[in-house]
């Protein structure tokens, strides 16, 4: 691994992210605290062994821990993989570099908190169950409006089909009404001549009946009023003023 690092300082071009998978073979990365220290040990003789500068040594191996062959990007610099390889949230911020360059300072850190919170599974769940429910609430409110407005439109319907069965029923009911008046001027024609029959014998008329008669009389007079003042409202005529002649000397003039 040492000669196979030696020949990559030798090449023209410092592929950096070979250093770095040569390194992580050759010193693999600890957990604890203590292997961690051992690491940077190992990480200086074989920066020494080697002739790779150690701070590039060491970038070269933390790059290589974080993105391991399968994660990295191709088409993006291994400078920027490394710039983010301490992030927790690396792969969301390298993939946004470019993007969120037009964002203003605080709302990129508001979306990279956002991003953040939604790499917890159970989060992710919640909103999603959250965005589920809110939806079939919409939905919901969307079909009772419809069922609204085609109550309303039923109800319509059905006042625009009265309305057309009354225009149609008009005719029939205004032609029942005119036969009904030519039936009773039919009878108030017989009426009047039996009435005036009865006026020319009205002196032989048995005693006991003129009572009888006189309220039958009465009744036809009230019904014929009531029916003539529908057909010929009556306007009632302005009073005659009230002259008071005063036969006061002293006075001598008239009061209206």
């Amino acid at each position: 691994m040492v000669v196979e690092a030696k020949r990559l300082v030798e090449a023209d071009r410092l592929d950096r992210w070979a250093i770095g998978d040569i390194a992580i073979d050759a010193i693999p990365p600890g957990k604890s605290r203590t292997e961690r220290s051992a690491v940077q040990e190992k990480l200086k003789d074989f920066s020494a062994a080697t002739g790779i500068p150690l701070s590039v040594l060491k970038d070269c191996h933390r790059t290589s821990e974080a993105w391991p062959l399968g994660l990295r990007f191709p088409d993006i610099s291994h400078a920027k993989h490394s710039r983010y390889a301490s992030r927790k949230n690396r792969v969301s911020l390298l993939l946004n570099e470019g993007i969120s360059d037009n964002l203003s300072i605080r709302l990129r850190e508001r979306v990279q908190k956002a991003e953040e919170l939604l790499f917890d599974v159970e989060l992710r769940k919640a909103l999603i169950e959250r965005s589920k429910s809110r939806s079939r609430h919409f939905k919901a409110a969307v079909r009772a409006v419809e069922d609204e407005e085609l109550l309303k439109a039923r109800i319509n319907q059905r006042l625009q089909e009265q309305d057309a069965r009354a225009r149609l029923a008009a005719p029939e009911i205004l032609s029942k009404a005119a036969e009904r008046a030519i039936r009773g001027n039919v009878a108030l024609a017989k009426m009047v001549a039996e009435l005036l029959d009865l006026s020319s014998v009205v002196w032989d008329i048995p005693e006991q009946y003129h009572d009888r008669t006189a309220d039958h009389l009465s009744q036809i007079c009230r019904a014929a009023q009531q029916v003539l003042d529908k057909l010929r409202p009556q306007r009632r005529s302005p009073q005659p003023r009230t002259v008071v002649i005063s036969n006061d000397d002293h006075s001598g003039a008239e009061h209206l």
